[in-house]
């Protein structure tokens, strides 16, 4: 017995069970818990070895029969182990419904070793297909089971949380569960790659919540390991970071080098979403620099990428439409640049994306107030209030009341006086969270 693992017994222990029909409390005495029984079978590294051998002795296992065991035991584990790699894979290649066909068949009990892999599967198939409850509960259970063994399955589950808030326009949660994700990273555990896209996601969520000091911060931390990452839609992201803040902050130049590098790494690997977002980026700086004319050549190619952008990634056209509707208002195009923003606006509905939705609202609301134009600026900067207020954009919010205090100053005093003692209180907010609000909100 002393060449065998405690996993190894444990998968004899809990076949041995199974096959005589044993529940966890039946095998249970004052010498051992249902939960201790539990842990022995799922190999959790922590459980004495004596366990398992006293758990050996009480169900009389032939000592003799064990190596026969184990290889059947082993070759089972096998088949099942490939059965679960192939519908992540079939989840990854965006069928969902197949992969959750493969998972039925399948039958994992909570104290099997594999149980937090195959509920990791089954939350992400859920959140795909929108299923947020059946998501969640999935992938709460992959923690439960995952946060005792030593993989990082724990990590992976609460990556997927936080794209499941995400989704739902929840970024503070987000923001909570890949901070999770990440400290439970095991650095020699399996999937080693999944820090850089924890942290990637990490900074977009920042970078969504105007915390742009902070997004910055985790850019240049993983900066240097670009060279370590196999996957090249985390690396384009992280270039897509760097440009994307470099023109928040004023910082041009830098975000010219860093798009157009990135922009050769997407055209070489044929990466057409990466591509979109980087020329919109060198739009916007393009914009800044008041170079209108490479500004809109710089949209127009984004756009022509329009045919080859997956379905699920399509919201990123709400910015689109929403930069090159300002675009329009600084050239004085207002016909083109309203149908723009009208069109960011009812595609921001469609996919219920708050960040981008607010900031094609606000942009609708400077369109009307440009024209002086007050009564129908503030139905879009209200609508931006609500939204802000109700998804906790504190910046947003910050930006929706200034923008309504101009609206109603000189007008109606008393609204005046009540929006900017709102506008009062959360610049409060904001300074007392990062020291300071005049970062830019998109």
């Amino acid at each position: 017995m002393r060449t065998l693992g405690v996993h190894d017994i444990g998968e004899i222990i809990r076949k041995v069970r199974k096959e005589r029909g044993l529940r966890l409390e039946d095998l249970a005495d004052e010498n051992i818990s249902p939960a201790t029984i539990s842990n022995v079978e799922r190999g959790v590294p922590h459980v004495g070895r004596e366990k398992a051998l006293y758990l050996i002795k009480k169900l009389e296992i032939d000592l003799d029969r064990v190596p026969e065991m184990l290889q059947g035991q082993q070759l089972e584990q096998e088949r099942l182990e490939k059965a679960l790699f192939r519908a992540e894979c079939l989840q990854d290649l965006g069928d969902p419904r197949l992969a959750l066909k493969k998972l039925s068949k399948l039958e994992i009990q909570n104290s099997h070793p594999f149980a937090a892999y195959y509920y990791y599967i089954l939350g992400r198939c859920h959140r795909s297909l929108r299923h947020w409850a059946k998501a969640e509960r999935a992938l709460f259970n992959a923690v439960r089971l995952g946060d005792e063994s030593d993989t990082n399955i724990t990590s992976a589950a609460y990556t997927e949380l936080s794209l499941l808030s995400y989704y739902q326009n929840d970024l503070e949660t987000a923001l909570k569960y890949i901070t999770n994700g990440i400290n439970a990273f095991k650095n020699n555990g399996d999937r080693p790659q999944f820090i850089y896209l924890m942290k990637r996601n990490k900074a977009i969520y920042l970078e969504r919540l105007g915390r742009l000091g902070e997004a910055i911060n985790i850019v240049h931390e993983v900066w240097d390991s670009l060279g370590e990452m196999e996957q090249i839609e985390t690396k384009l992201s992280f270039y897509w970071l760097r440009a994307e803040l470099s023109q928040r902050t004023g910082a041009y130049q830098e975000a010219i080098q860093y798009a157009e590098a990135g922009l050769e790494l997407a055209r070489f690997n044929y990466q057409h979403s990466h591509m979109f977002d980087l020329w919109v980026v060198l739009a916007e700086v393009y914009m800044k620099q008041e170079d209108w004319e490479q500004a809109e050549e710089c949209f127009d190619l984004a756009l022509t990428l329009r045919g080859k952008i997956s379905s699920s990634d399509r919201n990123k056209f709400v910015t689109a439409y929403s930069r090159l509707g300002l675009l329009y208002m600084k050239l004085n195009r207002q016909e083109e640049a309203a149908a723009m923003l009208e069109k960011a606006i009812r595609l921001g509905e469609s996919y219920d994306d708050v960040p981008r939705l607010t900031s094609a609202l606000q942009l609708m609301g400077d369109f009307y107030l440009q024209q002086n134009k007050r009564e129908e600026a503030t139905v879009y900067y209200r609508r931006e209030l609500e939204m802000a207020q109700k998804h906790h954009l504190k910046k947003r919010e910050y930006q929706a009341l200034l923008r309504l205090a101009q609206c109603y100053e000189n007008v109606d005093e008393q609204e005046f006086g009540r929006l900017t003692r709102n506008l009062y209180k959360v610049q409060l907010e904001l300074t007392s969270e990062e020291g300071a609000v005049g970062e830019e909100v998109e």
